[in-house]
């Protein structure tokens, strides 16, 4: 019989954290292709990996993450798809019950960049 552990990254590093306002992060992500944002604890935001490579998975097998870019913004109520003023559309999906995700909500909101 299989054994099944959930373990949580130790360390989570993040190379840029960018706040935008709702219109520039929805640009970005119709313009990048990937156009799917998640959603929060009042945040709307994007989280990049890094490139897979061989040494980044053995990272990961020892609990260790890099995320490129993390791209938030403030979005108080959760609705399944967000839309921009020039009518770009993008899906949102609601993660509020992810301990991972949760975790790195409260990080943001404590960071000095959450009230600028």
């Amino acid at each position: 019989m299989a054994d099944f552990v959930h373990q949580e990254y130790k360390t989570v590093y993040i190379r840029d954290v960018i706040p935008m306002d709702l219109d520039d992060l929805i640009t970005m992500m119709s313009g990048d292709g990937a156009g799917l944002a998640y959603w929060a604890d009042g945040v709307l935001f994007v989280a990049f990996s890094t490139d897979a490579s061989e040494s980044m998975a053995r990272k990961e097998i020892e609990g260790i993450t890099y995320l490129d870019r993390l791209i938030f913004t403030k979005h108080p109520r959760f609705s399944r798809t967000v839309k921009s003023t020039t009518n770009f559309e993008i899906p949102v999906v609601n993660v509020q019950n992810s301990n991972f995700f949760g975790k790195l909500i409260r990080w943001i909101k404590n960071q000095p960049f959450w009230n600028d």
